[in-house]
């Protein structure tokens, strides 16, 4: 029974999400408006959908000028293909020329055009070429990340990658099989499965492995002498004093631990920051798990 105008009353809901408990329709002035749901895209005009048990509408046409212009700029983003100066305002311009629609486009861009547009000299032409074709380079679980696919963060990405060689290996999973790796439930394997059974997905992974971007896991051997976190798993929440959160995650890594994506008996070590929120407080009713700070984090990679 919300209306537009209201007061309500809002609780701290799991110490951080603001929860809105009720309205109160005795403080109504009477110029507050009843909420009409749309019920097509506003974008594509496609007719929306709410899924069960879930609050919002979906606009379902993948092609959506909205939907591929989002899964663009995604997939350029800093902690995905982190393809530099390839911001937003590009992306959404290129896609308004007709000259970007999709991922793989990305790697064909007619630069011999794009000098032609205005606001865009040959030093930044030439630096986002550099950046292209370094995100060429970056490793596996980057583009399973940058992919978007539902409910699947870099955790989920890091599992994925390690377990298969090359990343249409996911399409022969079953859900029994993605349910029994690390840290993925029903509702991200089912994700996953329908994501990798989609031949249009298939499709698109192809194009891209052909434009040069690596599908293959290329597992790193460490030295032995430097794996002395092996079988250890950790977890950070909050942020950290002078570390940022992607080069703490590598260091464990490089030292044969494993992260996982959430506060279980699984986990060994969280590590604390600033502002820590309720992982820290789960973490405090596990016994088995170490709650340590940064600088007891650097000790132990020592």
């Amino acid at each position: 029974n919300l209306k537009i105008g209201d007061t309500v009353l809002v609780e701290r809901a799991g110490d951080v999400i603001p929860y809105i408990v009720k309205s109160m329709p005795e403080l109504r002035t009477g110029k507050e408006k009843t909420i009409k749901f749309p019920t097509h895209c506003p974008i594509c005009d496609s007719k929306l959908v709410k899924p069960e048990e879930e609050a919002v509408w979906r606009c379902t046409n993948y092609n959506c000028p909205a939907q591929v212009v989002e899964r663009i700029v995604h997939f350029a983003s800093k902690d995905a293909m982190d393809i530099r100066g390839f911001g937003e305002a590009i992306i959404r311009k290129f896609h308004e020329l007709g000259i970007l629609m999709d991922l793989p486009g990305i790697y064909s861009l007619p630069f011999d055009s794009i000098r032609n547009q205005e606001g865009f000299g040959e030093k930044s032409i030439l630096n986002l070429q550099k950046a292209i074709e370094h995100s060429k380079e970056q490793p596996l679980f980057r583009l399973i990340f940058a992919l978007g696919i539902r409910y699947v963060g870099e955790t989920t990405a890091k599992t994925l990658a390690h377990v298969v060689n090359h990343l249409l290996d996911l399409k022969d999973k079953s859900m029994e099989e993605l349910q029994s790796m690390e840290d993925v439930g029903p509702k991200v394997a089912t994700s996953i499965y329908q994501f990798f059974r989609s031949a249009e997905n298939i499709k698109l992974l192809k194009k891209l492995e052909a434009a040069g971007l690596t599908l293959r896991n290329i597992k790193k051997q460490l030295p032995v002498d430097d794996n002395h976190l092996s079988g250890k798993t950790f977890l950070f929440t909050g942020a950290l004093p002078t570390l940022k959160r992607n080069d703490a995650e590598a260091m464990v890594e490089s030292k044969g631990g494993k992260l996982l994506g959430g506060v279980s008996s699984k986990l060994d070590y969280l590590v604390v920051g600033e502002d820590a929120g309720s992982k820290l407080e789960k973490a405090k009713k596990i016994n088995s798990v170490k709650i340590i700070s940064e600088q007891q984090f650097l000790q132990l990679l020592k």
